[in-house]
Order: C-alpha cells, then structure tokens, then sequence
C-alpha cells in the first residue's frame, strides 16, 4: 500500500524552510534550519522534498550540488570530513586519511561546485550521549564551512538536537529558524489526517476511521505518523485475506497484534469492554 496523505503542519513547515532558504541563497547569508521531531514524523521526508526544490529551482547543471549527509552515532570530525569528500564525488579518500588532508580535499570540493545546500539527516547523533566536546568541535568544523562558503545547513534529528542551544550556542545562533514536527493530538488535525487516509486508499473502504475508530487509533499509535500507517497497512491486509471491502473492529483488533505483538501488560484499545455497544 503506497499512499502519500498531506498534513497541514508537515506542508507549513515545509513551505517555510523553501522560503527561508530561497532567502538565504539569494541573500548570499550562511544560515541553517534545524528541524526536530520524533521519530516517525516524517524529518527525512522533509529533507528529501527540500532537495527536491532545491534541485528543480537549481536546473540540471546544479542538481548535484544539494549536498546530503547521513550522520550516525559514532559521528566525529573525521567522519564528518570523510562523509563530505565522499558526497562531493571524490572516489576515495586519500591515502593519508587524517583530518587536516580531508579537510583540505573538502574546502577545496566546496570551493569548485559551491553547493546550493548541505542537508543532515540524524543530526541528533551529535548531541547523543556524553560527547559535548566531541560535539562542539562538529558543530564548529560545519559553522567554518557555512561561513566561508555561504551555504545553509539544513539540519533534521529528533528532539535532542535541542541540547544545542547548550553544547555550541553559536552555532545554534546561525540557524535562523528551528521548527518541531510534534506527534497528532487528538482533534480536528487528527481527524482531517485520518480522513485523507480514508479518501486515497481504495482497494478497501477505511469509513470507520473516521468515526468510532478515531480516539482508539490515536490511543494505538500515540500520534505518531509511522506508528499510524503502520497500523492501516496492517488492518487493510487483514480485510484483504478475508475478502471483504471494508475494513472493521475486528482487522484493527488483529491489526494491532500484529504491529505490536502481545504481552500481558499491553492493552489492546480496539477490544470494547464486555457489555460495550458495538459499533462499526
């Protein structure tokens, strides 16, 4: 089941970083965006759209120049300098590997092709654990190169990128925005959400959760997108093996055992109560 649903915050923050960023590349100013959010709230989908801009806005001749950068967690400056060799098409790295050759392989890569951007995905790898020198020096190798190159760092990870603001406040200080991708409460947003699930997916009818299925689908999933998809492509597969058309209690009851498993202490929220009125 491949169906792309748009949400109203994922769409606000989206159009604000395109714009920020136009901004910053026609005002030649080297600034950054950071982006935090859990898990499963869709960080490296927004990194991928905004390259997307980028490279469409650019043209061909500077697609390639929207640098992208998967951190880990044993992320150093010598991992960072050999990721960045990399993404600016060196083969290899040299045959010395120490950080003052790379970095003069990277200053001068960057200076060549001037890159349109240079995205972070798991940025929060930086932040993790008791590493604060280790990520102050990150931090400051990337705050050289946005300075002296007049790019902007797009930086996406989860809310621990908010030790930041601790670790290196100057670095924080260059990012001219910082947006937070916060799971669904339950509401209105919500419901519209799960309304544009029900609209695109058509192999089955998912009517029903929109209605008395909505608070125990957000209860299942705790507003996470992820956990969300997760849970429908599992209830769509059960209706699916039985043949039916529309999607029930009983698939989402099945649906949530299967995406969760089972243990003694986990409450199923699909299962009514006995002597609950049911409802379809």
């Amino acid at each position: 089941m491949k169906v792309v649903v748009e949400h109203t915050e994922f769409r606000r923050v989206l159009e604000s970083c395109i714009r920020l960023i136009d901004d910053m590349r026609h005002m030649k100013v080297p600034s950054g965006i950071l982006i935090q959010a859990e898990a499963g709230m869709g960080k490296s989908l927004l990194l991928q759209m905004i390259k997307s801009h980028l490279a469409r806005t650019a043209g061909m001749s500077r697609a390639d120049s929207v640098l992208e950068i998967r951190l880990d967690s044993a992320v150093d400056t010598h991992k960072l300098s050999a990721a960045a060799t990399l993404v600016l098409g060196y083969p290899a790295l040299p045959s010395r590997p120490n950080l003052e050759n790379m970095n003069f392989m990277v200053d001068r890569g960057m200076e060549r092709i001037r890159p349109l951007a240079l995205l972070l995905d798991e940025m929060q790898h930086i932040c993790e654990g008791n590493r604060d020198i280790t990520a102050r020096a990150v931090t400051d190798w990337l705050k050289v190169r946005m300075d002296r190159f007049s790019f902007p760092i797009i930086g996406a990870g989860t809310l621990a990128l908010d030790r930041l603001n601790t670790i290196n406040p100057q670095f924080v200080s260059r990012a001219s925005a910082s947006f937070v991708l916060k799971p669904f409460e339950f509401g209105d947003a919500w419901r519209q959400l799960l309304g544009g699930f029900d609209q695109q997916v058509t192999e089955v009818s998912l009517h029903i959760i929109n209605g008395a299925l909505a608070k125990p689908i957000h209860t299942a999933t705790k507003g996470n997108l992820r956990s969300l998809k997760k849970l429908l492509m599992y209830a769509c597969m059960q209706a699916a093996e039985r043949g039916a058309t529309l999607v029930s209690r009983d698939d989402f009851i099945e649906a949530f055992q299967e995406a969760n498993g089972t243990t003694p202490d986990r409450v199923n929220p699909f299962v009514q109560p006995v002597g609950a009125r049911q409802s379809s």
